[in-house]
């Protein structure tokens, strides 16, 4: 190896730990994933349905999707060859591999699950509630609301030895399905986007809801499916 080449090669390593320095300060912004927390949303509360119809749990793990990882480039040929080493080159396949891994990253994001332990022990037990409180929702005694939890709309409806219990019924319900919403979140690395993924259920529960079920409309007034 000549002066010349002994030159570029320091300045491609010189190129090599800068571009090393700026990949370390890129910073990933990874915006809620509306549409895939809204499929999600949709698949889990029509299981959720089916189960209180049918009068039992049927847990279906929802499969974590599967992120390609993306294939190294191989190296540029003039690096195996012994001739001369351009900066450019150095500079050009570091870029790509940096711009490549942030893309990859933030794609992976973009997709959500929820087949965590926790995520199917909440789902199993919004399930089991859901069947429990079934024929309540049926009578109008109870009716989701608008931000994806239930209330009470019909008391009247339910008999006098039941009705007591009604309200901690509900409140149990409540607690369950925040707990999912929380932990699908977690399941995702995003605590931050429960309140989103309720958002989503909350469209979910109400446009899947069975014909003679109970909701709120925007405003919070009641209506009937």
């Amino acid at each position: 190896m000549n002066a010349t080449q002994i030159r570029h090669g320091l300045r491609a390593l010189a190129v090599l730990a800068l571009s090393l320095t700026l990949a370390a300060c890129v910073t990933v912004n990874i915006y809620f994933p509306a549409a895939a927390a809204q499929k999600l949303a949709d698949q889990m509360v029509d299981q959720v349905y089916h189960a209180a119809h049918q009068g039992h749990v049927d847990i279906q793990t929802v499969p974590e999707a599967k992120t390609t990882a993306p294939a190294a480039s191989a190296a540029p040929s003039a690096w195996r060859q012994e001739q001369e080493i351009h900066p450019e080159q150095v500079l050009g396949y570091l870029t790509d591999v940096v711009f490549r891994s942030v893309s990859g990253t933030a794609q992976a994001a973009a997709d959500l699950n929820a087949s965590s332990p926790a995520a199917q022990a909440a789902k199993a037990n919004v399930e089991a509630q859901a069947r429990e409180l079934s024929p309540y929702f049926a009578n109008g005694a109870i009716g989701y609301t608008n931000n994806g939890l239930v209330a009470l709309h019909d008391a009247a409806a339910v008999p006098l030895a039941q009705r007591a219990a009604l309200p901690g019924l509900v409140s149990s319900y409540n607690s369950a399905l925040q707990n999912l919403y929380t932990q699908i979140a977690d399941a995702n690395g995003h605590p931050e986007w429960a309140s989103q993924i309720q958002e989503s259920f909350a469209r979910a529960w109400i446009a899947k809801a069975p014909a003679g079920y109970w909701h709120q409309g925007p405003s919070g007034q009641w209506q009937r499916k």
